[in-house]
């Protein structure tokens, strides 16, 4: 009897070892694969670009793909009264689950480094930590993408911007207004400012994305060349996003015309209106130009007969390209009439001036 009591009490602890080996064999789970994400650990976009960073295909393969973004490894500084700066990069960088790429929106960020109004400094660059793994495949990777943003650059209305600095001219007496135009719709957390106020002075302004200059700005006198270089910035909640050096020179009036110009005395003698005979060649004087250290090059800009287009096909009349002076060639096949010119200057600042020349044409008697 006592065999048999042993004997199932072996059998009971023998059932009972298998048991716990079993469970601790189900309870055992593969380790998981780690892997490399492969992504671009670096990249810099302009503010207002976007950018689209493809996950690769070792990766995108897993059909339960988990892709979870961590901004922890910047500071979470304060960017406006209702938001930190983790809460614009959640809405800044995303995950399209359906191409498989992560978006990075620059225009719902700043530029990196700067300094707000009330001294608050953004970073150097934006850290993203990127999560993925796949309970399907058994594999997780991490790895960490830095990006940088930089300002964008503002451009001035019918100013060509391809210059490092853009340059317009303005005559003294004329009031100066330039549009600003910005990379990216302006928002209600947008404003406008000259980043160089007190060197330019109180006489530049800018009005919502207007840069403007009085009529009595530059030189009292109006004689001299004066220059403005002037750096309007674009500020979202106090930072600075965008901007550019913009440079404006007043030049004094041009005097252009067809006679004589007496600049000490500033006195104009005009003598655009000449007789001249019909057939007969002619060279007329150099039209007046002052200053002279504006004067560029000249051509003709039309002619009309008696008030009505002319076409010199027979090219009768030419011009001085670099003094202005109009020469007619003698023909036999011009008629009597008020041969009037339009002479077009063009100047080192690349402004353009006309005035006319008239030529009354009759037989010589």
């Amino acid at each position: 009897m006592r065999k048999e009591k042993n004997y199932f009490r072996l059998l009971f602890m023998g059932l009972l070892a298998l048991s716990i080996t079993a469970c601790s064999s189900d309870n055992e789970q593969t380790p998981q694969q780690q892997i490399d994400i492969d992504l671009t650990p670096a990249t810099s976009m302009v503010y207002g670009e976007q950018q689209r960073i493809a996950l690769p295909s070792s990766v995108l393969k897993a059909s339960d793909l988990q892709i979870k973004l961590d901004f922890s490894l910047n500071e979470n500084v304060k960017v406006n009264a209702a938001e930190n700066l983790n809460d614009k990069l959640a809405k800044a960088v995303t995950v399209d689950s359906e191409s498989g790429k992560i978006n990075i929106d620059s225009g719902l960020l700043y530029p990196n480094s700067a300094v707000s109004a009330n001294g608050t400094k953004l970073p150097d660059s934006y850290k993203i930590i990127v999560n993925a793994s796949s309970a399907s495949q058994n594999f997780q990777g991490r790895q960490t993408i830095d990006f940088k943003v930089t300002p964008a650059k503002l451009s001035m209305k019918g100013i060509e911007s391809k210059a490092a600095i853009p340059v317009a001219y303005v005559i003294y007496g004329d009031a100066a207004n330039f549009e600003l135009e910005a990379p990216q719709t302006i928002s209600a957390a947008m404003s406008w400012a000259i980043e160089n106020q007190s060197a330019v002075g109180t006489e530049v302004s800018l009005s919502s994305n207007v840069l403007k200059f009085p009529a009595n700005a530059g030189d009292p006198d109006k004689k001299a060349e004066k220059a403005y270089d002037v750096t309007p910035i674009l500020l979202k909640d106090g930072f600075k996003v965008a901007s550019t050096t913009f440079r404006v020179i007043f030049i004094p009036k041009i005097k252009f015309f067809f006679g004589t110009y007496y600049p000490e005395y500033d006195l104009t003698i005009v003598l655009n209106n000449l007789h001249i005979a019909l057939s007969n060649g002619y060279v007329s004087a150099a039209p007046a130009f002052s200053p002279e250290a504006y004067k560029s090059s000249f051509a003709i800009n039309g002619i009309k007969k008696d008030g009505q287009p002319f076409s010199d096909t027979e090219s009768i009349f030419s011009i001085n390209e670099k003094t202005g002076s109009v020469t007619v060639k003698k023909s036999t096949s011009m008629t009597a009439g008020a041969y009037e010119i339009t002479v077009k200057a063009i100047t080192t600042t690349g402004l353009e001036f006309m005035t006319t020349l008239t030529l009354n044409m009759s037989k010589a008697e």
